[in-house]
């Protein structure tokens, strides 16, 4: 009887762990065929690339429900039809639960880049936003030759024009709303054209008599457009950084936008160096970081980009166990395991 009982037991298990082998060897073909999140079919990103875009795009479709991929290749043809049967042909928008699909097409012999959206995001990401993402950011970071750069440094205004949308707020107070040039569509990519010359302007009169007002001033340089690094509201390691980076017209506005939103409630100052806070609240608006020089407070970038790191929603928070030279300025509040930051 009980040897009985011991080989039903068998028969059982041996029944599951057929059926679990088989259907994980029916689903293999499945998962291996997949699509992937960044299809670079000509080398034009390493492979640290790729990982980095495909991760970030992993965590749009997980906190944002958008399925983003991205094709580079050669010798497409007519871009709009590609673009068009490859989002049917691969399922674009699929794996999100609301079919909210987005590709990025660059064909690099062709010079040529399209971004496809799918109809449930067309409310969202419209033609004239579509037209803004690709000439005022992607062709700027492309003609500099910084192709993950720019696919990276998009995800920001994707998920910031996403929670926008999902917040009701009036697209007017975004950059893109006024003068996009137009709707969506294929684009020149400018692939190693090289960066538009830098803004000459200066705008400084008189140095800067608060951290608000150095503040009020980098805000200004923004609305306008100013990418000159060599502005004096920057301290002087700030202008070396800014003059090996790009900075976009989208990059600018959104900063522009940000500036405008958020509110300063908090002060704080050590001997040369000062912080200042939004509300704790307002987690999209970042602490900026200023050092005195020549009698004059300027932005000081260079540390807060070591300090500083923002989140999948845009929301900023300290590198764990900061210990820099702008320690004191978060002295009054707590944070979790990630830096993110609470009230006392």
């Amino acid at each position: 009887m009980a040897d009985g009982r011991l080989d039903k037991r068998l028969a059982w298990l041996f029944a599951i762990v057929w059926i679990n082998l088989t259907a994980a060897l029916l689903l293999r073909p499945l998962i291996q065929s997949a699509p992937p999140l960044v299809a670079d079919r000509v080398g034009l990103l390493s492979d640290d690339d790729q990982a980095k875009i495909a991760e970030v795009h992993h965590f749009l479709l997980q906190d944002l429900d958008l399925d983003y991929r991205v094709v580079i290749d050669r010798d497409l043809g007519d871009i709009d039809l590609f673009a068009a049967d490859y989002f049917r042909d691969q399922d674009v928008g699929t794996p999100s639960h609301s079919g909210r699909g987005l590709l990025l097409v660059l064909d690099v012999s062709a010079n040529q880049l399209r971004l496809e959206v799918s109809h449930a995001l067309e409310p969202v990401y419209t033609d004239a936003f579509t037209a803004y993402i690709e000439h005022r950011q992607l062709t700027e970071f492309f003609a500099a030759n910084r192709i993950a750069d720019g696919v990276l440094a998009t995800t920001e205004l994707l998920v910031t024009r996403a929670t926008n949308a999902a917040a009701g707020l009036d697209p007017s107070t975004e950059g893109w709303s006024a003068g996009s040039g137009g709707g969506g569509a294929r684009m020149a990519a400018r692939l190693g054209e090289g960066q538009a010359e830098r803004s000459t302007e200066h705008l400084e009169h008189g140095s800067a008599a608060s951290l608000q007002d150095t503040l009020e001033r980098y805000r200004t340089t923004m609305v306008n457009r100013n990418n000159n690094p060599a502005l004096a509201i920057y301290s002087r390691v700030t202008r070396d950084l800014l003059a090996q980076r790009v900075m976009t017209p989208a990059q600018m506005d959104n900063v522009a936008r940000s500036l405008r939103e958020c509110g300063i409630d908090s002060s704080f100052r050590s001997g040369n160096r000062a912080v200042l806070r939004s509300p704790i609240a307002e987690r999209t608006c970042p602490p900026y970081f200023f050092v005195r020089e020549d009698n004059q407070w300027r932005l000081d970038f260079t540390v807060m980009i070591e300090a500083i790191r923002f989140g999948r929603n845009n929301q900023w928070r300290l590198v764990p166990d900061y210990a820099g030279p702008y320690q004191f300025g978060f002295l009054d509040l707590r944070f979790d395991q990630n830096g993110y930051p609470y009230p006392p």
